[in-house]
Protein backbone atom coordinates (compact mmCIF):
# COMPACT_ATOMS: atom_id res chain seq x y z
CA UNK A 1 0.00 0.00 0.00
CA UNK A 2 2.81 2.26 1.24
CA UNK A 3 4.24 1.82 -2.28
CA UNK A 4 0.91 2.35 -3.86
CA UNK A 5 0.41 6.09 -2.62
CA UNK A 6 4.71 6.77 -2.95
CA UNK A 7 3.98 5.89 -6.72
CA UNK A 8 1.08 8.20 -6.59
CA UNK A 9 2.74 10.65 -5.35
CA UNK A 10 5.76 10.65 -7.83
CA UNK A 11 2.98 10.94 -10.74
CA UNK A 12 1.74 13.47 -9.33
CA UNK A 13 5.23 15.30 -8.61
CA UNK A 14 6.07 14.42 -11.85
CA UNK A 15 2.58 16.00 -13.51
CA UNK A 16 2.89 18.94 -11.58
CA UNK A 17 6.60 19.71 -13.10
CA UNK A 18 5.25 18.88 -16.46
CA UNK A 19 2.50 21.96 -15.85
CA UNK A 20 5.24 23.74 -14.44
CA UNK A 21 7.10 23.89 -17.51
CA UNK A 22 4.18 23.85 -19.92
CA UNK A 23 3.21 26.94 -18.04
CA UNK A 24 5.91 28.84 -18.03
CA UNK A 25 6.74 28.59 -21.89
CA UNK A 26 8.41 25.68 -22.29
CA UNK A 27 8.68 25.13 -25.97
CA UNK A 28 7.89 21.72 -27.97
CA UNK A 29 10.24 19.33 -28.20
CA UNK A 30 12.44 19.59 -31.19
CA UNK A 31 10.95 21.94 -33.76
CA UNK A 32 13.18 21.44 -36.98
CA UNK A 33 15.53 19.44 -38.27
CA UNK A 34 18.68 21.07 -39.26
CA UNK A 35 22.02 19.95 -40.83
CA UNK A 36 24.67 22.70 -40.45
CA UNK A 37 27.37 23.29 -42.89
CA UNK A 38 30.01 24.95 -41.33
CA UNK A 39 34.06 26.30 -42.05
CA UNK A 40 34.66 26.31 -38.19
CA UNK A 41 38.10 25.21 -37.58
CA UNK A 42 39.31 27.51 -34.94
CA UNK A 43 36.97 30.74 -35.80
CA UNK A 44 35.80 32.50 -33.15
CA UNK A 45 32.97 33.32 -35.04
CA UNK A 46 31.66 29.88 -35.75
CA UNK A 47 32.23 28.67 -32.50
CA UNK A 48 30.36 31.08 -30.64
CA UNK A 49 27.43 29.96 -32.78
CA UNK A 50 28.06 26.55 -32.75
CA UNK A 51 27.67 27.07 -28.49
CA UNK A 52 24.53 28.62 -29.31
CA UNK A 53 23.04 25.84 -31.81
CA UNK A 54 23.99 23.18 -28.88
CA UNK A 55 22.33 24.93 -25.94
CA UNK A 56 19.24 25.05 -28.54
CA UNK A 57 19.50 21.41 -29.17
CA UNK A 58 15.81 20.60 -27.28
CA UNK A 59 14.16 22.70 -30.46
CA UNK A 60 16.60 22.23 -33.05
CA UNK A 61 17.40 18.45 -34.35
CA UNK A 62 20.60 18.38 -34.99
CA UNK A 63 20.77 15.57 -37.76
CA UNK A 64 24.66 16.79 -38.95
CA UNK A 65 27.66 19.25 -39.02
CA UNK A 66 29.64 19.18 -41.92
CA UNK A 67 33.03 21.07 -41.92
CA UNK A 68 33.19 22.82 -44.83
CA UNK A 69 36.40 25.07 -46.47
CA UNK A 70 37.26 28.52 -46.75
CA UNK A 71 40.34 29.84 -48.86
CA UNK A 72 41.63 33.17 -47.04
CA UNK A 73 43.93 31.06 -45.76
CA UNK A 74 45.86 34.23 -44.35
CA UNK A 75 43.04 35.75 -42.07
CA UNK A 76 41.98 32.55 -41.18
CA UNK A 77 44.67 29.57 -41.44
CA UNK A 78 42.87 27.21 -39.19
CA UNK A 79 40.33 26.85 -42.53
CA UNK A 80 42.55 25.07 -44.48
CA UNK A 81 42.67 22.16 -41.96
CA UNK A 82 40.51 19.25 -41.24
CA UNK A 83 37.79 20.61 -39.13
CA UNK A 84 35.66 17.71 -37.93
CA UNK A 85 37.86 16.60 -34.84
CA UNK A 86 38.05 20.40 -33.93
CA UNK A 87 34.17 20.84 -34.22
CA UNK A 88 34.18 17.44 -31.78
CA UNK A 89 36.18 19.18 -29.25
CA UNK A 90 34.10 22.23 -29.10
CA UNK A 91 30.97 20.07 -28.73
CA UNK A 92 32.68 18.24 -25.92
CA UNK A 93 33.73 21.41 -23.92
CA UNK A 94 29.84 22.28 -24.09
CA UNK A 95 29.24 19.25 -21.98
CA UNK A 96 25.47 18.52 -22.87
CA UNK A 97 25.24 15.23 -20.85
CA UNK A 98 25.75 17.59 -17.28
CA UNK A 99 23.15 20.16 -18.82
CA UNK A 100 20.68 16.58 -19.55
CA UNK A 101 21.70 15.73 -15.53
CA UNK A 102 20.79 19.06 -14.39
CA UNK A 103 17.38 18.81 -15.59
CA UNK A 104 17.05 19.70 -19.52
CA UNK A 105 16.55 16.39 -20.96
CA UNK A 106 15.36 17.59 -24.07
CA UNK A 107 18.92 18.79 -25.16
CA UNK A 108 20.43 16.12 -27.75
CA UNK A 109 23.01 13.39 -26.09
CA UNK A 110 26.39 14.90 -26.48
CA UNK A 111 26.94 10.76 -28.22
CA UNK A 112 23.96 11.89 -30.58
CA UNK A 113 25.58 15.24 -31.72
CA UNK A 114 29.36 13.70 -32.07
CA UNK A 115 27.69 11.02 -34.10
CA UNK A 116 26.58 12.80 -37.23
CA UNK A 117 30.14 15.00 -37.33
CA UNK A 118 31.13 14.90 -41.02
CA UNK A 119 33.99 16.34 -43.31
CA UNK A 120 32.38 17.99 -46.51
CA UNK A 121 34.68 19.30 -49.37
CA UNK A 122 38.59 19.84 -48.46
CA UNK A 123 38.87 22.90 -50.92
CA UNK A 124 37.35 25.47 -52.74
CA UNK A 125 35.79 24.97 -56.31
CA UNK A 126 33.41 23.98 -58.65
CA UNK A 127 31.76 20.44 -57.78
CA UNK A 128 32.40 17.70 -60.10
CA UNK A 129 32.16 13.92 -59.89
CA UNK A 130 35.44 13.20 -57.82
CA UNK A 131 35.07 15.52 -55.58
CA UNK A 132 31.89 14.12 -52.97
CA UNK A 133 32.80 13.65 -49.42
CA UNK A 134 31.68 11.90 -46.12
CA UNK A 135 29.48 15.38 -45.70
CA UNK A 136 28.11 15.36 -48.54
CA UNK A 137 26.71 12.18 -48.98
CA UNK A 138 25.34 12.37 -45.45
CA UNK A 139 23.63 15.55 -46.44
CA UNK A 140 22.10 13.21 -49.30
CA UNK A 141 21.28 10.75 -47.66
CA UNK A 142 19.33 12.40 -44.71
CA UNK A 143 17.80 14.46 -47.16
CA UNK A 144 15.88 12.12 -48.87
CA UNK A 145 14.25 11.35 -45.95
CA UNK A 146 12.40 14.81 -45.98
CA UNK A 147 9.81 16.16 -48.57
CA UNK A 148 9.04 19.88 -49.50
CA UNK A 149 5.71 19.32 -46.60
CA UNK A 150 8.27 18.59 -43.92
CA UNK A 151 11.78 19.95 -45.34
CA UNK A 152 15.22 19.59 -43.92
CA UNK A 153 17.14 23.25 -42.89
CA UNK A 154 20.64 23.40 -43.97
CA UNK A 155 22.35 26.11 -42.06
CA UNK A 156 24.88 27.32 -43.91
CA UNK A 157 27.99 29.06 -41.97
CA UNK A 158 30.84 28.93 -44.63
CA UNK A 159 31.01 28.92 -48.48
CA UNK A 160 29.12 26.88 -50.56
CA UNK A 161 31.38 24.28 -51.58
CA UNK A 162 30.06 21.09 -50.21
CA UNK A 163 26.13 22.28 -50.66
CA UNK A 164 27.20 22.92 -54.57
CA UNK A 165 28.72 19.31 -54.15
CA UNK A 166 25.04 18.07 -52.73
CA UNK A 167 23.51 19.33 -55.29
CA UNK A 168 25.47 18.25 -58.32
CA UNK A 169 25.46 14.49 -56.82
CA UNK A 170 21.81 14.45 -55.93
CA UNK A 171 19.18 16.76 -57.90
CA UNK A 172 16.09 15.01 -56.82
CA UNK A 173 16.91 16.52 -53.00
CA UNK A 174 16.23 20.13 -54.02
CA UNK A 175 12.84 19.93 -53.07
CA UNK A 176 13.40 18.30 -49.72
CA UNK A 177 15.56 21.10 -48.48
CA UNK A 178 15.16 24.74 -47.33
CA UNK A 179 18.68 26.73 -46.97
CA UNK A 180 19.64 29.71 -45.02
CA UNK A 181 22.71 30.91 -46.34
CA UNK A 182 25.40 33.17 -44.74
CA UNK A 183 27.01 35.08 -48.12
CA UNK A 184 29.51 38.11 -47.94
CA UNK A 185 32.43 36.61 -47.17
CA UNK A 186 31.43 33.20 -47.79
CA UNK A 187 30.99 33.83 -51.23
CA UNK A 188 34.05 35.43 -52.02
CA UNK A 189 35.96 32.77 -50.63
CA UNK A 190 34.52 30.32 -53.31
CA UNK A 191 32.57 32.84 -55.54
CA UNK A 192 31.85 29.56 -57.88
CA UNK A 193 30.12 27.20 -55.64
CA UNK A 194 27.96 30.30 -54.97
CA UNK A 195 27.24 30.52 -58.65
CA UNK A 196 27.06 27.00 -58.97
CA UNK A 197 24.10 26.96 -56.50
CA UNK A 198 21.87 29.88 -58.04
CA UNK A 199 22.50 28.66 -61.89
CA UNK A 200 21.16 24.66 -60.69
CA UNK A 201 18.11 27.38 -59.56
CA UNK A 202 18.54 28.57 -63.13
CA UNK A 203 18.10 25.97 -65.05
CA UNK A 204 17.69 23.29 -62.68
CA UNK A 205 14.80 23.43 -59.97
CA UNK A 206 13.76 27.27 -59.61
CA UNK A 207 11.87 26.69 -56.99
CA UNK A 208 14.87 25.89 -54.48
CA UNK A 209 14.06 27.56 -51.00
CA UNK A 210 17.12 29.52 -49.91
CA UNK A 211 18.02 32.63 -48.15
CA UNK A 212 21.01 34.40 -48.98
CA UNK A 213 21.85 36.61 -45.78
CA UNK A 214 24.43 39.39 -47.23
CA UNK A 215 24.27 39.59 -50.57
CA UNK A 216 27.25 41.16 -52.79
CA UNK A 217 28.49 43.05 -53.65
CA UNK A 218 29.76 43.15 -49.44
CA UNK A 219 28.71 45.51 -47.04
CA UNK A 220 26.34 46.64 -49.16
CA UNK A 221 23.56 45.33 -47.23
CA UNK A 222 25.08 42.67 -44.74
CA UNK A 223 21.83 41.86 -42.63
CA UNK A 224 23.70 39.04 -40.93
CA UNK A 225 25.90 42.02 -38.99
CA UNK A 226 22.72 43.57 -36.73
CA UNK A 227 23.22 40.07 -34.60
CA UNK A 228 26.58 42.05 -32.87
CA UNK A 229 26.11 45.66 -34.86
CA UNK A 230 23.35 47.96 -33.30
CA UNK A 231 20.37 47.77 -30.81
CA UNK A 232 20.56 48.17 -26.87
CA UNK A 233 24.41 47.82 -26.43
CA UNK A 234 24.44 49.24 -22.54
CA UNK A 235 25.08 47.61 -19.78
CA UNK A 236 25.00 43.62 -19.72
CA UNK A 237 24.08 44.19 -23.51
CA UNK A 238 27.43 45.39 -24.82
CA UNK A 239 29.10 42.75 -27.32
CA UNK A 240 31.88 42.52 -24.60
CA UNK A 241 30.26 42.74 -21.81
CA UNK A 242 28.12 40.04 -22.33
CA UNK A 243 30.47 37.81 -22.49
CA UNK A 244 31.99 39.21 -18.88
CA UNK A 245 28.95 39.35 -16.92
CA UNK A 246 26.70 36.25 -18.31
CA UNK A 247 29.45 33.56 -20.07
CA UNK A 248 32.77 33.61 -18.52
CA UNK A 249 33.04 31.42 -14.76
CA UNK A 250 29.84 29.17 -16.19
CA UNK A 251 30.29 25.92 -17.57
CA UNK A 252 32.16 22.80 -16.52
CA UNK A 253 35.19 21.32 -17.21
CA UNK A 254 33.62 17.87 -18.14
CA UNK A 255 34.94 16.57 -15.07
CA UNK A 256 38.22 17.27 -15.60
CA UNK A 257 39.15 16.59 -19.24
CA UNK A 258 39.44 20.16 -20.13
CA UNK A 259 41.67 22.40 -17.33
CA UNK A 260 38.88 25.40 -18.17
CA UNK A 261 35.26 25.72 -17.76
CA UNK A 262 33.90 25.99 -21.06
CA UNK A 263 32.73 29.56 -19.97
CA UNK A 264 36.23 30.41 -19.77
CA UNK A 265 37.23 29.22 -22.91
CA UNK A 266 34.58 30.99 -25.28
CA UNK A 267 36.31 32.31 -27.79
CA UNK A 268 35.41 36.31 -28.82
CA UNK A 269 35.83 37.31 -32.11
CA UNK A 270 39.53 38.49 -33.46
CA UNK A 271 37.13 41.18 -35.63
CA UNK A 272 35.93 43.47 -34.20
CA UNK A 273 38.54 42.45 -31.82
CA UNK A 274 37.54 40.46 -28.55
CA UNK A 275 33.71 40.61 -28.52
CA UNK A 276 30.77 38.53 -28.85
CA UNK A 277 29.93 38.24 -32.78
CA UNK A 278 28.08 35.15 -33.65
CA UNK A 279 28.04 36.39 -37.15
CA UNK A 280 26.10 32.82 -38.11
CA UNK A 281 23.67 32.65 -35.57
CA UNK A 282 21.06 34.54 -37.60
CA UNK A 283 20.18 30.94 -39.37
CA UNK A 284 19.61 30.14 -35.72
CA UNK A 285 17.62 32.56 -34.72
CA UNK A 286 15.22 32.82 -37.76
CA UNK A 287 14.35 28.97 -36.51
CA UNK A 288 14.17 29.67 -32.64
CA UNK A 289 12.11 33.49 -33.01
CA UNK A 290 8.70 31.79 -33.64
CA UNK A 291 8.65 29.66 -31.11
CA UNK A 292 10.61 31.60 -28.51
CA UNK A 293 9.08 34.88 -29.15
CA UNK A 294 5.50 34.62 -31.43
CA UNK A 295 7.97 37.12 -33.87
CA UNK A 296 8.09 35.70 -37.61
CA UNK A 297 7.14 32.82 -39.93
CA UNK A 298 9.56 30.40 -40.85
CA UNK A 299 7.58 29.71 -44.39
CA UNK A 300 7.98 33.53 -44.76
CA UNK A 301 10.95 35.43 -44.84
CA UNK A 302 9.52 38.65 -45.56
CA UNK A 303 8.07 38.80 -41.88
CA UNK A 304 9.69 40.27 -38.94
CA UNK A 305 12.01 37.84 -37.24
CA UNK A 306 14.86 37.70 -34.85
CA UNK A 307 17.09 36.26 -37.72
CA UNK A 308 16.17 38.92 -40.27
CA UNK A 309 13.90 40.11 -42.88
CA UNK A 310 14.06 40.00 -46.70
CA UNK A 311 12.76 40.35 -49.71
CA UNK A 312 12.16 37.94 -53.14
CA UNK A 313 14.83 38.90 -55.38
CA UNK A 314 12.91 38.02 -58.49
CA UNK A 315 9.62 36.53 -57.46
CA UNK A 316 8.89 36.17 -61.60
CA UNK A 317 11.24 33.69 -61.72
CA UNK A 318 12.51 32.43 -57.86
CA UNK A 319 9.52 31.80 -56.07
CA UNK A 320 11.78 31.00 -52.89
CA UNK A 321 14.72 32.91 -52.94
CA UNK A 322 15.10 35.63 -50.43
CA UNK A 323 17.79 38.19 -50.22
CA UNK A 324 18.43 41.53 -48.20
CA UNK A 325 16.09 44.26 -48.14
CA UNK A 326 16.58 46.39 -50.92
CA UNK A 327 17.91 49.38 -47.69
CA UNK A 328 20.63 50.71 -46.28
CA UNK A 329 23.35 48.33 -44.14
CA UNK A 330 21.54 49.94 -40.90
CA UNK A 331 18.13 49.28 -42.05
CA UNK A 332 18.81 45.93 -42.81
CA UNK A 333 20.40 45.44 -39.65
CA UNK A 334 17.76 47.04 -37.72
CA UNK A 335 15.77 44.15 -38.72
CA UNK A 336 17.91 41.80 -36.34
CA UNK A 337 19.37 44.08 -34.26
CA UNK A 338 15.72 46.08 -32.81
CA UNK A 339 15.95 42.33 -31.15
CA UNK A 340 18.66 42.38 -29.04
CA UNK A 341 17.79 42.32 -25.49
CA UNK A 342 14.82 39.63 -26.40
CA UNK A 343 17.44 36.89 -28.11
CA UNK A 344 20.08 38.06 -25.51
CA UNK A 345 18.16 37.24 -22.99
CA UNK A 346 16.87 34.23 -23.93
CA UNK A 347 21.21 33.25 -24.60
CA UNK A 348 21.85 34.42 -20.84
CA UNK A 349 19.01 31.95 -19.21
CA UNK A 350 20.54 29.24 -21.24
CA UNK A 351 23.84 30.01 -20.01
CA UNK A 352 22.23 30.14 -16.56
CA UNK A 353 21.42 26.36 -16.33
CA UNK A 354 24.98 25.64 -15.88
CA UNK A 355 24.40 26.61 -12.00
CA UNK A 356 20.94 25.07 -11.29
CA UNK A 357 20.81 23.21 -8.04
Amino acid sequence: MKSAHLLAALFFLAACTADKRSDSGTPPHRQYDIIVDTDLGGDPDDIQSLFRLLHYSDMLNIRGIVSTPCSEIHNHPWDTLPQDEVIKEWIMRVDLDHLRGKGFPELMAEQEVLDVVYRGSAVPGLPDNERSSPGSGHIIRIAREYSPGHPLWILVWGSLTTMAQVLHDAPDIAPNIRMYYISSSNTQHDSLSRNYVYYFMENRYPGLWWIENGVLPKWRHETFRGVYLGGNQEGEWGNGAFVDMNIRGRGTTRDGYFAEKCGDVFPVASWPEGILKEGDSPSILYLLSPVLAGVGDVDDPTADSWGGTFRLADPGRFPNYYIDLDASPGECQATISRWRVHFLSHWKERWERYDEP
